[in-house]
Parts: structure tokens; sequence; C-alpha cells
């Protein structure tokens, strides 16, 4: 038994054969799950100060309410990585048809998505995390880019997008690496029990 070319297409490249929705509501469902922790790296690593009289008051200021620019967010967070995921698949199954090697066809479309990506969101970026100072007094994301426009023009927008671009593209390389190797193990095996199933009848 082998199987049909659409079939072994599907197998062979666990990405661009899903519809689009799935790469959305699984960075969406992901950005939700996760946008607390974000928060807490955010002040953190911004050197804000979360301040507090306690441990866990200090805590509460990281991790709890109230969530500013959380739309704003999910939404950077979301279509990012879906496009991440979704573009990347789908170029690797162009290569492929191309005739690159497995190893370009994995590496040049994650590099060159995640890269755009990163840049097209960085003002969304800058801006979730300058109101997520306990001490910031934006309303929401529009103001606070309209203060960083304001100070620092519209290079500032971008500012800090080399080591954001640094920092994100090898961690959605490797990320992208696995999954894609993680669903031909997936396929393969499947392919195995389907045929083992096949011989028994």
């Amino acid at each position: 038994w082998r199987p049909r070319p659409r079939e072994a297409s599907r197998c062979m490249a666990p990405g661009a054969q899903v519809d689009l929705i799935s790469y959305l509501s699984g960075a969406g469902l992901a950005a939700l799950v996760n946008f607390p922790l974000w928060k807490a790296a955010a002040i953190g690593q911004s050197g804000f100060t979360a301040q507090g009289p306690t441990f866990f008051a200090r805590l509460k200021v990281l991790l709890g309410p109230p969530y500013k620019g959380v739309a704003a967010t999910l939404f950077g967070m979301t279509w990012a990585r879906a496009a991440i995921f979704y573009c990347a698949d789908a170029g690797r199954d162009r290569m492929l048809a191309l005739g690159a090697s497995p190893a370009a066809a994995t590496a040049l479309p994650a590099v060159g998505i995640s890269t755009l990506v990163q840049v097209v969101n960085q003002p969304i970026v800058r801006g979730t995390i300058t109101i997520q100072d306990p001490s910031s007094r934006h309303a929401g994301l529009v103001a606070a880019l309209r203060h960083i426009h304001a100070t620092r023009g519209v290079s500032g927008l971008w500012h800090g997008t080399v080591p954001a671009v640094a920092k994100t593209v090898p961690k959605y390389v490797v990320a992208i690496w696995v999954w894609q190797g993680a669903g031909q193990e997936a396929a393969s095996a499947n392919h195995q029990l389907r045929r083992v199933a096949r011989d028994d009848f």
C-alpha cells in the first residue's frame, strides 16, 4: 500500500494542509493563557518597579490585574505566531516542491517570516510593554504610541527592533524545526500503523 500523492503531501508537511483557523485559534489560546506571565516578564525585563509591602503584594502587581493593553497584546501575539507557523509550513512545502533541501526549506521560510513579523509588530510590542509599567499614566496602547511618537519620533516606534529580532527569530526557527520534525515522525508512524492494519485484513 502506498499513500496517494495528496495524502502523502499532507503527512510529510504538517502545516500547509491545516486551515488557517487552526493556527489562529492555537496561537490565540496560547497568548491568552500566557498573558500574566508575559506581563510579569515585561515589567521585570524593562526595569519597571513593582511596588508592594510584601513579596506576595509585589507578585500580585506582576501577575494580577489591571491587564492594560490585553486586547492589543493578544492581537499582536496571535497574528504573529499564527503567521509565523502557517507561512513557515507553506513556505517549506513550496521550497520542497521546487527542489530545495529539507534543511533550507525549513530554515529559510522560518527566518524570513519571523523577521518580517517582528519588524511589523514592533510598534505594538513597544506600546504594550510601555503601558505595563505600574506607574504609567497612559490609558491604553494608542496613548502610549502617541507619547512615543511625540517624544522620540517615528523611529522610536521601532526602537529595539534589532535585539528583538535577534532574540525571537532563533526561538521560532527552533520551534518550527521541532514542530515540523515531530509532525513528520507522527505521520510516518501513522503510515506504518495503517499499513500493518491493512495487511492484517
